[in-house]
């Protein structure tokens, strides 16, 4: 991709304003689990992804799309599957038309609900008790989420891997948050896929 230098003149006044604001903060950087992950900055321009780098400092240099007013820079975490944990939409696919098919990754954190419920889901499937291969229920079978699950519930994991991907069931273009119920007890994940902000 082509670079702009910020330290020179021909920067436009947009590229100023963001080098001086400084990197921004992922806003998922309080949720438990998340610590570790490295960031993912994109550049957008009214919800168009224009360009994307691995640091702050790259971005700020892309000349891809240009620096017209309205282009902002973002950030998130990235998931131990290389995707955002927030992700609006799914993978080539997995577009299905029942679902909102938004996905978020869960980190297992030690004795946390969601490490409680997968042990029990665990025990339940070592009885062969386990009514599905899954830890979230209405689960889209073939789906990243559904694999993602699967492989944690078997123990079937690379390293670096600290959890699995859920994916809202609720129907395209709902409004509020995207409430995703496990397969078992009152464990539920939600966020703002608007906002990118996580619930619970």
């Amino acid at each position: 991709m082509r670079r702009w230098d910020p330290l020179q003149e021909q920067g436009t006044r947009q590229q100023r304003r963001i080098v001086a604001a400084g990197p921004p903060v992922p806003s998922t950087v309080g949720v438990a689990g998340f610590e570790a992950y490295p960031c993912f900055y994109a550049k957008v321009r009214h919800g168009r992804l224009l360009d994307s780098a691995g640091t702050f400092e790259e971005i700020v240099r892309s000349a891809r799309g240009g620096w017209a007013t309205g282009t902002t820079v973002t950030a998130t975490h990235l998931a131990p599957d290389r995707h955002p944990v927030l992700l609006a939409r799914p993978r080539t696919g997995e577009v299905t038309e029942a679902t909102c098919a938004a996905t978020r990754w869960v980190a297992e954190v030690p004795g946390d609900a969601t490490s409680e419920l997968v042990a029990a889901l665990r025990t339940l499937r070592a009885l062969d008790a386990l009514p599905q291969m899954s830890i979230q229920s209405d689960v889209v079978p073939g789906s990243a989420a559904a694999a993602t699950q699967a492989a944690w519930l078997r123990g079937e994991v690379r390293a670096g891997v600290d959890g699995f991907r859920v994916q809202c069931p609720l129907p395209p273009g709902h409004e509020g948050l995207c409430v995703v119920p496990a397969l078992a007890g009152d464990v539920r994940w939600s966020w703002d896929r608007e906002r990118e902000v996580i619930v619970t």
